[in-house]
């Protein structure tokens, strides 16, 4: 048996387990009822309007009875309008189209059909329509491309769905470290424990809550929106992002660096970097050490061969005075500093209009 065969199998299984028994009679209850054996009227004498409208009834019927029917075998899969389901409630992937390899997988499912379903869950209150909770590249796919989405329907609890969704983005295509970070930060914010959160990333055993407080910590040293700027970055890892979050806690951005780093998020050039890229040019931008210009550093002659240094900087300005040229200077100034600052102020109200 062959390696796809044996995930297939396991991701069946694990499915299995981790719902049960789907009881059918509650999930038809979410599709419209059936027609039944009720009598119809003899057509003869119908209007035109009339008869289109029966037709029209007959064939929604006709059409829900096919998906009545795919439900009776196990894992079913029907086919329904990707118009009428919605996301999960919480995002996982950052950017789906942006992803360079998305066409060509929109192509594949042009060219050779959907070979896997998506997991989708009826949304009370609202018959006939779905929320997904994985396959959303699919899904999007089959938006794009006009057509049916195949479908296994099950009635999933909140936490089945994110598990569920979990499962999938680790058995499939992984969610980048940044993606997985969010995705847990997300449903910290929306109540769930961090068992759950584990094993919605597949984190299970002892290291698995450790690793959820490190994500969660990761992504909140970051302002969420530069992060999703940033997209998923599939080749940074956990200790990458670590730096750039203690690079951005550190500086605490002073006015000129924060305005930088917007002018470069906002570049036409930003637009055409790869996700990696624009991670590398944040994580330089704060990692660039504040160059010092020569006139940043001043000398002041005070004559007699003396003269003191002054090296200004955004935040302070540090004045050295040589003790073997001028004893006692320093000690002289620094008694003196409560009399030069009244004369500054002094000077700054005479200097006012």
């Amino acid at each position: 048996m062959g390696p796809n065969m044996t995930n297939a199998k396991d991701r069946s299984n694990r499915m299995k387990s981790l719902f049960g028994n789907v009881d059918r009679a509650e999930l038809e209850k979410h599709l419209p009822a059936p027609a039944g054996d009720k009598a119809r009227p003899n057509p003869s004498g119908m209007s035109g309007a009339v008869k289109s409208m029966q037709q029209s009834f007959s064939a929604v019927e006709a059409e829900n009875e096919r998906l009545r029917a795919q439900l009776q075998s196990a894992e079913a899969t029907v086919e329904l309008d990707p118009t009428t389901i919605v996301p999960s409630f919480v995002r996982d992937r950052l950017d789906i189209e942006g992803n360079p390899q998305f066409p060509q997988f929109v192509e594949g499912i042009r060219k050779e059909g959907q070979k896997l379903p998506i997991l989708v869950r009826p949304i009370a209150d609202q018959a006939g329509t779905y929320q997904v909770a994985y396959g959303h590249r699919r899904l999007r796919a089959c938006q794009l491309l006009g057509i049916p989405v195949r479908a296994i329907v099950m009635p999933l609890t909140d936490e089945q769905l994110v598990v569920a969704q979990g499962i999938e983005n680790t058995e499939r295509e992984n969610l980048s470290f940044i993606e997985q970070a969010l995705f847990a930060v997300e449903l910290k914010k929306r109540g769930f424990t961090r068992e759950t959160i584990a094993k919605a990333l597949g984190r299970g055993g002892e290291k698995g809550l450790p690793y959820i407080s490190i994500l969660t910590s990761t992504a909140g040293a970051l302002p969420e929106e530069l992060i999703r700027k940033i997209g998923p970055a599939p080749s940074v890892g956990r200790p990458k992002w670590e730096k750039l979050g203690s690079l951005y806690k550190d500086q605490k951005l002073s006015a000129g660096s924060e305005s930088a780093l917007s002018g470069l998020v906002a570049s036409e050039a930003w637009q055409a970097l790869s996700s990696d890229e624009r991670f590398a040019r944040v994580l330089e931008a704060l990692d660039r050490p504040t160059p010092t210009s020569a006139s940043s550093v001043e000398q002041v002659e005070l004559g007699e061969g003396l003269s003191i240094t002054a090296k200004r900087t955004p935040k302070a300005t540090e004045i050295s005075i040589p003790h073997a040229a001028a004893p006692g200077l320093s000690a002289w100034l620094i008694n003196r500093l409560p009399e030069l600052v009244e004369e500054f102020k002094r000077s700054e109200r005479e200097a006012k209009p």
